[in-house]
């Protein structure tokens, strides 16, 4: 198992569970039922459309084609200090974490209230996907660095200006990663930013049995660790100020 080190100072701006499934019984009353049981909590319910760009392919033409589709819209409701979020929809459950961002033993039992709730209310039949995702935004305090003191992963040309990587990696316990890294527009000139986006995703078939969410998570959770980890050196580590530094 990682070990995993604890900061201070977490470069984390928002984490999130996304939990899929399949033949739930939705209608009105569901939203109404999850609020009165969370309300307590997450007194702010608000509505949240989505428009998602989408791609058809034509066979007669050769050609694909774009367009906008509307998805279902969510309801979210907001814990009082504004900093978590359950996002509930017709075979889906999201639970954000904005900063400042907690251990994750401290937002975990979060997750799990949710799903227990939506299990109770919805009765969806099976789970079909997990995902974790961490984004990370990372801010070095001056204006001119050379990635290889901060980074073990950037791009690997002799010169180059803003930049996106994208890296899927299969593992052997059936999850996938996907890794995104970037630059992104700094606060001031004397600062670099970067994103450092982190999603780990668990689908299966048949179905992921509802007394496995818990290792699914933590085994996602360890995953993404690891790639954080492992994707940085020592000198940045210390901006985040570690914990068990002396």
């Amino acid at each position: 198992m990682t070990h995993e080190r604890k900061y201070r100072k977490p470069p984390v701006i928002e984490a999130l569970c996304e939990i899929f499934f399949a033949d739930s019984h939705w209608d009105d009353a569901v939203i109404g039922q999850f609020y009165d049981r969370v309300k307590d909590r997450f007194p702010t319910k608000r509505r949240y459309e989505i428009h998602s760009a989408e791609f058809a392919f034509q066979p007669s033409s050769g050609t694909a084609t774009a367009g906008v589709r509307q998805l279902p819209p969510r309801m979210q409701f907001v814990s009082e200090q504004g900093n978590r979020i359950l996002q509930v929809a017709p075979d889906l459950l999201i639970v954000n974490q904005l900063p400042p961002y907690p251990h994750f033993e401290a937002w975990e039992p979060t997750i799990h209230e949710a799903l227990s709730i939506y299990r109770e209310i919805a009765q969806p039949r099976r789970i079909t996907q997990i995902g974790l995702r961490y984004i990370d935004r990372i801010v070095i305090p001056t204006p001119q660095i050379d990635m290889k003191d901060y980074f073990t992963i950037y791009p690997q040309v002799p010169e180059h200006g803003h930049f996106m990587m994208r890296v899927e990696v299969p593992t052997q316990n059936a999850h996938t990663k996907i890794i995104t890294f970037a630059s992104v527009e700094p606060d001031s000139s004397e600062q670099k930013a970067f994103l450092l986006d982190l999603y780990d995703i668990h689908r299966s078939d048949p179905g992921i049995d509802f007394d496995r969410v818990a290792e699914t998570i933590h085994a996602a959770h360890e995953n993404i660790i690891t790639v954080f980890e492992g994707s940085m050196t020592e000198r940045l580590r210390q901006l985040f100020e570690p914990e068990d530094s002396r």
